[in-house]
This record gives C-alpha cells, structure tokens and sequence, in this order.
C-alpha cells in the first residue's frame, strides 16, 4: 500500500510511485447511492497501457481532460480527490455524483473503442483496499465459498488474490461507471510515472 500520503515533499511521491511501478496503490472516491465509497487501484501494467494507448486519441482525451468535461464533473472529480471533505463537500459530491455520469460524457467526446479500452483498464487497475481485504478474512467459510467458490486457506496475501479476482468478475459487468473512472485515474497516474509526451502537450 503507497504511503505517499505520508511524505510532504512531491519529489519522494514522485520516486516512490517510479519505484513501486505497479505495486503502487492509491485510492479514488466515488459516491454511490448517496454514500462516498472508496476504490482502490494500482498503475496500468504494459500491456493494457498499451492496449489503451492505441486506441485512445490523445489529442481528444487530452481536450476531454482539460475542456471537453463539464463543469459539473470537472468538479466531481475535484472534489473525490481531497481527502478530507467538509460535510457541504460531502453532500455536494453526493448531489454531483446523482446528475454527473462521466461515461456517458467520455462517449460524446471520445470514440467508443477508446471508451471501451478506458473502462476495460479500470476492471484491471482496481484493486483491494485493506479494507476489502480485512472484510472477506472475516467473512464465514459458507460466505466464502458463495463469494469466491472455495475456502480460503492462507494467510492474508491469498484473501486479497481472491478478492481482486472478485472484484474484476463483479465490476466487469457494473452499471454504474466504477470501470469508466478508476481507468481513466489509473491511465492518468501510470502515464505520469512512465511519459509519453502527453503531459507536456
């Protein structure tokens, strides 16, 4: 689990995330009927990056970003990046994340094989939190079997492999745009750390 939130100087976040690569873990709030909830996720790994990559406009991603959202997203997301909110932040973002759907967004400004691709990413990228995996160790045998088809024997590390693989099999098919969001999050950090000549552009 990243700890950058730890450090206070933006250089050692900038070598931690470079080092940690794809072990590199942070979390993205989104609110979901009426409740903010918390996601975890990791840096794209090369393969999806560049699955992502070649398909994605950078010049219209890169005006979507920048211009092409509306204000109301570019607010939600504002907003689901703090982490500490006042309780009239917390009911705005609430209120934002009922009128904002940021797929359907991404759809009008980007083609829908890019659209796919981002949403495809964010499947890989999520990732559990501790506490998703401190909620299935303590989940029945009966539960676990229900959730993961087997009990699990080992220790901690093999709870968080069965939970991922259960969240990618549940958010695979979400209605709500979990998917859309953690990969366009998680194409944004994992190009920082890597270039491409977006961030300059």
């Amino acid at each position: 689990m990243s700890t950058t939130n730890d450090l206070n100087g933006d250089f050692l976040k900038a070598d931690e995330k470079i080092e940690e690569g794809t072990d590199w873990q942070d979390t993205l709030k989104i609110p979901i009927a009426g409740e903010k909830l918390e996601f975890g996720f990791t840096l794209l790994d090369e393969t999806v990056n560049q699955r992502v990559q070649s398909t994605l406009p950078l010049d219209e991603f890169r005006d979507y970003r920048k211009g092409g959202m509306s204000d109301e997203q570019k607010r939600l997301m504002e907003l689901q990046r703090k982490d500490e909110l006042s309780d009239e932040e917390r009911e705005e973002l609430i209120e934002l994340s009922e009128e904002v759907n940021p797929e359907e967004e991404g759809r009008d400004k980007l083609d829908d094989e890019a659209d796919d691709e981002l949403m495809d990413a964010g499947v890989h990228a999520i990732e559990p939190t501790e506490g998703d995996v401190q909620d299935a160790m303590s989940l029945s045998p009966d539960r676990q079997e229900e959730m993961f088809g087997r009990i699990i024997e080992g220790g901690k590390e093999e709870f968080r492999d069965a939970m991922r693989d259960y969240m990618r099999e549940r958010i695979q098919e979400q209605p709500f745009p979990i998917k859309f969001m953690i990969g366009q999050r998680a194409f944004m950090e994992t190009i920082s750390v890597q270039g491409n000549g977006f961030q300059s552009q």
